[in-house]
């Protein structure tokens, strides 16, 4: 998962990039809108426990990030 220098058009949060199941995805993950790299638009959404999983592999990275010194 990276973290890009654009935002989501919906929710102004920043868009990431990620491995689905070997493609590479980029979207939003509060509004599960997701698109391939090049396009122009947002199309497709994931099933709800891949989003699920990115989310609580997001939050497990901000709490190892807010326990090192």
């Amino acid at each position: 998962m990276r973290v890009l220098n654009d935002t989501c058009p919906h929710s102004h949060r920043p868009l990431i990039e990620i491995d689905h199941y070997g493609e590479r995805l980029i979207g939003c993950i509060d509004c599960n809108l997701w698109g391939r790299e090049g396009s122009k638009h947002l199309f497709m959404a994931l099933p709800e426990e891949d989003v699920q999983a990115l989310s609580n592999l997001s939050d497990a990275r901000h709490k190892a990030e807010e326990t090192t010194p």
